[in-house]
């Protein structure tokens, strides 16, 4: 339970720094492993918006070199819902979504 918890933070404290620009000049390498357990993401109500990133890179995306990104999931399932009138969900996994 405390490994599902502590990547629900990590998505929550990505999705927060989705604004930021983000260069990469070097290697590099983004895992997510999640074993028995669930990610989980919702947004519930009027204009709500669930924003889930997991092992990606949401911005300004320049890399310059190797990169390598991975999600693993045994035995679970990862989720990104939005439920209400006008809610929006948007969810990145193991990609690199910027201009």
């Amino acid at each position: 339970m405390k490994k599902v918890i502590a990547v629900l933070v990590s998505g929550v404290a990505i999705a927060f720094a989705a604004q930021a620009e983000v260069k990469i000049g070097g290697n590099n390498d983004q895992k997510v492993t999640v074993k028995n357990g669930a990610v989980a993401n919702m947004a519930i109500g009027a204009g709500a918006t669930a924003k889930q990133n997991l092992a990606s890179n949401k911005g300004n995306v320049q890399i310059g070199g190797n990169n390598k990104q991975e999600v693993s999931v045994t035995n679970g399932a990862v989720a990104n819902m939005a439920i209400g009138a006008m809610t929006k969900a948007e969810q990145n996994l193991a990609s690199n979504d910027g201009k």
